[in-house]
């Protein structure tokens, strides 16, 4: 499905880019793939939810790794998006790892980063009976030529998840 979604985004680029077509006729061509492109992506997450949901009860290992950079101000960057079952790395669309990025208060800085991820940890870390492995966090800062951090996170998916969860509720 995966492919999928990213072979029509490349068609979707491909169409804009072809000057032989007429404007209008291309912009309607875009618009209609975009529109099936979008109700596509959300059938992949509900999928994507639905399959975290199961492998919450012990069928797979399933967990977000997504590597993002944020600038003072709440403005953030996705770099990478994985979605890692069974140790077998997927990457994502960024859509994906927005959703997730939303629910981390990355406008609070590095520090709200920070507490955020050691309260899934420890959550994870009563979850999973003191197994951290599926858990890393680095935040790199740079100060040239604005000041930025990188961060790197993993943490399992069902986590994440319910983190999406109870931010709508609250």
């Amino acid at each position: 499905m995966l492919e999928h979604l990213k072979e029509e985004q490349h068609l979707v680029h491909q169409i804009r880019d072809e000057t032989v077509i007429p404007e209008q006729a291309r912009d309607m061509a875009v618009h209609a793939i975009t529109t099936e492109l979008t109700r596509k992506y959300h059938i992949f997450l509900e999928f994507l939810s639905d399959f975290i949901g199961f492998s919450s009860q012990g069928l797979h290992k399933v967990d977000l790794h997504v590597e993002f950079t944020t600038v003072p101000g709440g403005l953030s960057e996705i770099k990478h998006c994985n979605l890692l079952v069974d140790g077998r790395k997927l990457d994502l669309p960024f859509e994906v790892g927005r959703r997730y990025i939303d629910t981390i208060p990355c406008d609070e800085g590095w520090e709200a980063v920070l507490i955020f991820y050691r309260n899934e940890e420890t959550r994870c870390d009563r979850i999973s009976g003191g197994s951290l492995d599926r858990c890393s966090l680095v935040i790199y800062e740079e100060i040239f030529p604005t000041k930025s951090y990188h961060i790197s996170m993993r943490l399992p998916a069902q986590l994440l998840a319910d983190s999406t969860s109870r931010k709508k509720e609250g």
